[in-house]
């Protein structure tokens, strides 16, 4: 039986985001909803890639009163631990902070009236997704994170 051929083994360099969140409750209690800052949680996302600051992946955006759009390239889930009675939830606000920080303001989804916090936990996912070119090629550079909101 013959061996198997030795092939080389390539090492790209780790091209991916380190992305990292906590989650403030600020004003969020069981019971709140609408678009406003009273009903609204705060998520704080830092990106770095290779331990350097990431800082220009969207600007800022909302006003805290109205649902928007994520900046291209970020993903926000939070359908997939949804409690019974519970609802998504609805962006209101991103602030580039600068320095690779990012805030995401949240409160419950706001097409639904009905649509209130409710007391326990909640698991929330950001996905970032974005193209650089580096040192002449073109990549992607993808990034996550889980980030836990407590409603009391």
């Amino acid at each position: 039986m013959a061996e198997p051929a030795k092939g080389k083994t390539h090492h790209a360099p780790h091209r991916e985001l380190l992305v990292q969140m906590q989650i403030n409750r600020s004003n969020a209690t069981a019971g709140g909803s609408g678009a406003n800052v009273p009903a609204s949680a705060l998520m704080s996302v830092l990106v770095t890639l290779h331990g350097e600051p990431v800082a220009d992946l969207g600007a800022s955006t909302g006003n805290q009163t109205s649902a928007i759009n994520l900046p291209a390239g970020w993903t926000l889930r939070d359908g997939f631990n949804v409690r019974p009675g519970g609802c998504g939830v609805s962006v209101t606000e991103f602030l580039n902070q600068g320095g690779g920080l990012y805030d995401i303001r949240i409160v419950p989804f706001i097409d639904n009236p009905a649509c209130t916090w409710l007391s326990g936990e909640y698991v929330y996912a950001i996905q970032l997704e974005f193209t650089r070119t580096i040192g002449g090629e073109t990549i992607v550079l993808p990034g996550g994170t889980l980030g836990k909101l407590a409603i009391p």
